[in-house]
């Protein structure tokens, strides 16, 4: 029986219509996107598990790029674009949560933007808590994220499910004993949970 339940962030807490940051930044400062995406093969990853700060990390390429603002600007433009959330699993999320079933946002992300996911479009108050690469330091895709997913929930993997949109993470979550299932959108989300009491 699930006591536990988390769900992937973007693609499934979060929609993922319209044209992700380095399409939109491209478009909007007429610069290729093989210049956007160094930035994401140089630095990011860094960012994304907390050896980094995305602040610090951003502010050299804003010149480079030819962006006419603040390192602040372009997360504003990042973010706000990237930040609707799904209604339809939210309101699922709010059902479980008051048949007493813990839910949780499980995503591989860096610190402002979990900031502002929490803060801003209000998830904070919509979960229980949140597991995020930064402050774990590991992907969903290693043992590491798991094994810290166990010891602070304190439940056994079988008592927990995961809804993600990568069939790599959902392996490894699988692998180690949790009910874990590649996120087919909301029908399948509300058909795996119908039975949860």
């Amino acid at each position: 029986m699930a006591k536990a339940i988390l769900f992937d962030l973007d693609g499934v807490v979060i929609t993922s219509a319209g044209k992700r940051f380095s399409e939109r930044l491209s478009e909007k400062l007429g610069i290729s996107m093989e210049a956007i995406s160094e930035f994401f093969v140089k630095d990011f990853r860094e960012c994304s598990f907390g050896r980094a700060d995305l602040k610090e990390k951003i502010a050299p390429y804003l010149a480079k790029w030819g962006f006419d603002g603040s390192v602040d600007d372009l997360l504003k433009f990042w973010f706000e674009n990237e930040g609707t959330p799904n209604n339809e699993v939210l309101e699922i999320v709010t059902n479980l949560r008051l048949k007493g079933i813990k839910c949780f946002v499980a995503t591989r992300q860096e610190k402002y933007r979990k900031e502002y996911l929490l803060n801003s479009v209000g998830l904070k108050e919509k979960f229980d808590g949140i597991f995020c690469t930064c402050d774990i330091g590991y992907d969903k895709s290693e043992k590491g994220y798991w094994d810290y997913v166990f010891q602070e929930l304190n439940l056994k993997p079988q008592e927990i499910m995961f809804f993600c949109d990568s069939q790599k993470n959902v392996d490894m979550a699988k692998s180690l004993g949790v009910c874990a299932y590649f996120y087919e959108g909301v029908d399948f989300l509300r058909k795996e949970v119908k039975e949860l009491n």
